[in-house]
């Protein structure tokens, strides 16, 4: 795909300078005085010819010279010397092809006056400008392509790194919970299990693509809190709403579940009506998000990987929805609350 890109980039180039030189080539000629005295010294053949010189010193200047004496070599004399013999063999070139002028009643053996050959000085002067600024601006171009392919490259690795994080992340945390819920109501062990088994499932297969639904998405949040419900029991009140218009809309996989999971978490570890309350909300162009919890302070520094499930989530969200989506965290002394939204791509 890359290389068909280029490809066409490349077909697209040369022909935008072969449009540009049958221009100024053609040009002059349509739009030559009718005059006859005008005909009999102007020939459209020897303007080619000189458009043709003056094509070739300008890709030998931006191709061969600039890259290979200045850039590479880092040699302005000998690029110097280079260039001002291109430029004097392309006005000796010109001066002697110049057809003969009748209006001079001769024709000069060594060319036309001084003063007529010192006018072929002007569009040199010209082209050779216009190969230094195309050098420069093809060289800019492509040290930005390159710096971009370079950030990106970075971010898709980046990015992969922060998903393969996620699961391991989750993983680790229900294995402990299903540990917890063995000691506490072993007959419900079984159950979450099977519940285990469906969000098991949906990592294995789901998290692996790009992007899922707002249904699929509803799934995994709903089994995750039923799952969590059967754990805790009632210890916990939770209270989801999931109110989705269009479930066809899609979304990055395991973004909300950290948000979730960090609330039963904290919640767990208080004495007094513990609770989490939360909804998600979609249209045909915006996600809502909010959960909300009671927690003791005292227990948020408890666990030693404490952060990498919110730390993984924001830099991800930066990543896939940059100037798409908003992330509130509200903290107080007893409860913690997450707001957030993000735009539809």
């Amino acid at each position: 795909m890359v290389f068909k890109r280029i490809k066409v980039a490349s077909l697209i180039e040369v022909l935008l300078h072969i449009l540009f030189w049958t221009f100024i080539t053609l040009l002059p000629i349509l739009i030559r005085p009718a005059a006859p005295g005008f005909r009999m010294f102007f020939s459209p053949w020897h303007l080619v010819f000189i458009n043709f010189l003056l094509a070739i010193h300008f890709y030998l200047n931006a191709f061969l010279l600039i890259p290979e004496f200045l850039n590479k070599r880092n040699r302005p004399l000998q690029y110097s010397a280079l260039l001002i013999l291109s430029l004097i063999i392309i006005d000796l070139c010109i001066v002697h092809t110049q057809p003969s002028m009748a209006f001079l009643n001769q024709r000069h053996p060594f060319g036309p006056p001084p003063l007529m050959a010192h006018f072929n000085l002007l569009p040199i002067a010209a082209i050779t400008a216009a190969s230094f600024a195309y050098r420069y601006l093809a060289d800019r171009s492509r040290q930005i392509n390159n710096s971009r392919d370079i950030t990106n490259s970075a971010l898709v690795s980046e990015l992969a790194f922060l998903r393969s994080q996620i699961s391991p992340h989750f993983i680790f945390n229900v294995i402990n919970g299903v540990v917890a819920l063995s000691r506490l109501n072993p007959p419900a062990v079984e159950p979450t299990l099977m519940q285990l088994s469906q969000l098991l499932r949906y990592i294995l297969y789901i998290t692996d693509e790009e992007k899922v639904t707002m249904k699929q998405k509803t799934d995994y949040l709903g089994s995750y809190i039923d799952l969590q419900k059967m754990r805790f029991d009632d210890q916990i009140i939770v209270d989801f709403i999931f109110d989705i218009t269009h479930p066809e809309k899609t979304i990055e996989p395991m973004l909300l579940v950290p948000f979730v999971e960090n609330a039963f978490k904290y919640t767990s570890g208080i004495d007094s009506k513990p609770f989490i309350k939360g909804y998600l909300k979609a249209d045909h162009s915006m996600l809502n998000f909010s959960v909300s919890n009671n927690y003791s302070p005292e227990n948020t520094h408890t666990d030693e990987h404490h952060g990498i499930g919110l730390n993984n989530v924001k830099r991800r969200l930066d990543l896939l929805y940059p100037g798409k989506h908003s992330l509130e965290i509200n903290q107080d002394k007893n409860n913690y609350t997450v707001n957030l939204q993000i735009q539809f791509k």
